[in-house]
């Protein structure tokens, strides 16, 4: 991905919050061509996977879940920098659709049909939303969402040259080569539908296409994040009723082609300030009636009610160690390489529990969970390297000019070999498992400290202007499971070549040859060439190709696959079992409440 999102901070700071990421993953649970997911229209009584309700809203029971801002303090628009209303956006705004990272479905919803015809998609728009102020909701609205999304460098623009509202409810997308069906429609199921053009969005848009020059679309991107309204006019199945010190209240909004399938009118937010209110909160039955989470440890767990029912899916994400490759260190490929030889990755994964898996072989794809990561490498995952040896550590220092002595390591220039690798202090679970990191290097004769900071710090100080030589953060920040968005996040995404200090071709040895001659790769033609191949050969390949490149180049060293968790009240509402397929779409959180696959139970 050439371009990344320039918010990718803010933005990658809430999926940390909940992680560390979070889950990524593209998108939510599964539909089919029957009848509508837990109910039927018009109020009658049907059967769902969790068993019997009425749709249609017949009950007053309100679905409670946990925000982590003030409510009065929350603002809705997703491209200003902070308070964005993360968890109510989800459910006042419309993605464009959906997917299913277990059965591989692209889910219609806002997208109702699709055709790709070389380098044009053309998509048609689900007829009959409305903005809840009456306006329509037409394919206008897209090409203003675009237009600013490509004003702000995010990843779509990496793929999309163009965006045309053909009538009011067909698009047509200008791509800038001629990706995959599935390729590019995934880098749009990221998308919501929260930029009504009729609003000050219209004018943004307007304006990000007259400007000429870079200083005159700073001055729109500044402005587009200073706009920071206190209600929104949304697009989705709930609209915003009212909001103060503790709750965040939304109602359903009757005028929404699925309003039928929604089987409560009130969904609320409500504020929690820590992971441990929530677990108390699930623990009582009360508070909450769903909530997810990466971090919730087994010791917790064990003391829920039998009601509480626990779903847990692949992240295709986690903690990892990201280098900085200014730095006269870690600029070093073997420094780098040294650095993941002496780190035990199954000692920190198994330091919080069943939801973190060890990332064994750092190879930016797959989950080592569910063991996918072998299969998109065709099942040949001998040749890439096993990164837990400090033997080899050391090898690899000596063999740079680095020395030891008195059990300490020595730089070439004779100063102390030392490391500080600041962490932000809210985040309870990455803080453990960089404290495990750093004792394993201490260890190993690298004197290292794990100095936890406030986020404002962290983000201000050391990882807004680059000035550290590690710190912590994920391995996929794209939210997707294909190795394709993986790889181009960990290989070519914003974070990696602004943040990082990544090179646009870096230097790697043949497949095979760890300690051979190192040349450069040309990781953005490999990656170019995945988007658009069209046989599965050639996509296993160059996609053990790529991987090669992450695993010897180490723009950053994965070391631990995260979970995404989510607990439901099964007390107070009918919702499917632990196995179903239709918990694979990220978040599903956020997913079944607005197709009726979760209902109340009739207290």
């Amino acid at each position: 991905m050439p371009n990344e999102r320039s918010d990718e901070t803010d933005s990658a700071r809430r999926r940390f919050l909940k992680m560390g990421g979070v889950a990524g993953a593209a998108a939510l649970a599964g539909c089919s061509s029957q009848a509508p997911e837990g109910g039927s229209s018009g109020g009658d009584t049907t059967t769902t996977e969790g068993g019997t309700t009425t749709s249609g809203g017949s009950t007053d029971t309100a679905l409670t879940v946990p925000g982590r801002y003030v409510p009065t303090n929350v603002q809705w628009n997703s491209y200003a920098p902070s308070h964005y209303a993360q968890q109510g956006g989800k459910m006042v705004y419309d993605p464009f659709l959906r997917y299913n990272q277990k059965t591989d479905e692209l889910i219609p919803y806002f997208f109702q049909d699709w055709s790709v015809d070389g380098t044009t998609l053309t998509v048609s728009l689900r007829e009959g939303d409305t903005w809840h102020d009456g306006e329509p909701v037409t394919a206008e609205d897209v090409v203003t969402k675009f237009t600013i999304d490509k004003g702000f460098g995010y990843e779509v623009a990496s793929y999309i040259e163009s965006a045309t509202a053909v009538d009011e409810h067909t698009v047509e997308y200008s791509l800038k080569k001629p990706y995959r069906t599935d390729t590019i429609l995934l880098v749009l199921s990221s998308s919501w539908m929260d930029t009504p053009t009729h609003e000050k969005y219209g004018e943004f848009a307007k304006r990000f296409r007259e400007a000429s020059t870079k200083k005159e679309k700073q001055k729109i991107r500044g402005d587009i994040q200073n706009y920071q309204p206190k209600e929104p006019v949304g697009s989705g199945p709930f609209t915003f009723e009212s909001a103060n010190q503790q709750t965040l209240t939304l109602t359903k909004y009757e005028d929404h082609p699925d309003a039928d399938r929604i089987t409560f009118p009130t969904y609320e937010v409500t504020y929690s300030d820590s992971n441990q209110q929530q677990w108390a909160a699930m623990k009582n039955g009360r508070t909450y009636d769903a909530t997810t989470t990466t971090f919730f440890p087994k010791r917790i767990r064990k003391t829920l009610p039998d009601y509480v029912q626990k779903y847990s899916v692949p992240a295709y994400n986690g903690y990892s160690m990201a280098f900085n490759h200014d730095d006269e260190d870690f600029g070093n490929r073997n420094v780098r390489r040294a650095f993941a030889y002496a780190i035990d990755q199954q000692k920190v994964a198994n330091l919080l529990g069943s939801s973190k898996t060890a990332v064994t072989v750092p190879a930016g794809i797959g989950s080592f969970r569910t063991g996918t990561w072998k299969r998109n490498l065709g099942g040949e995952t001998d040749v890439y390297q096993r990164y837990n040896d400090t033997a080899k550590a050391a090898e690899l220092l000596r063999a740079e000019g680095y020395t030891k002595q008195g059990g300490q390591w020595y730089k070439p220039n004779g100063d102390q070999f030392t490391l500080t690798i600041p962490s932000p202090a809210g985040w309870s679970d990455v803080v453990s498992m960089t404290t495990a990191v750093a004792q394993a290097l201490t260890e190993f004769g690298i004197k290292t400290q794990n100095k936890s900071v406030e986020n404002t710090t962290f983000f201000g100080q050391y990882w807004g202007p680059s000035d550290f030589k590690v710190v912590p953060w994920f391995w996929n920040n794209s939210a997707l499971s294909k190795p394709f968005f993986s790889l181009s996040w960990i290989l070519t995404s914003g974070t990696v070549m602004s943040n990082l200090n990544f090179p646009e071709q870096p230097e790697v040895p043949p497949m095979g040859e760890p300690e051979g001659e190192t040349s450069p790769s040309d990781v953005r033609s490999k990656l170019q060439s995945l988007g658009t191949a069209g046989d599965d050969a050639t996509v296993t390949e160059l996609t053990r190709d790529l991987a090669w490149d992450v695993n010897q180049s180490l723009p950053m060293v994965p070391i631990v696959e995260v979970s995404s968790q989510s607990f439901w009240n099964g007390n107070r509402w009918n919702i499917p079992p632990a196995d179903t397929d239709k918990k694979y779409i990220n978040n599903e959180y956020f997913w079944w409440p607005r197709i009726g696959i979760v209902s109340p139970k009739e207290q």
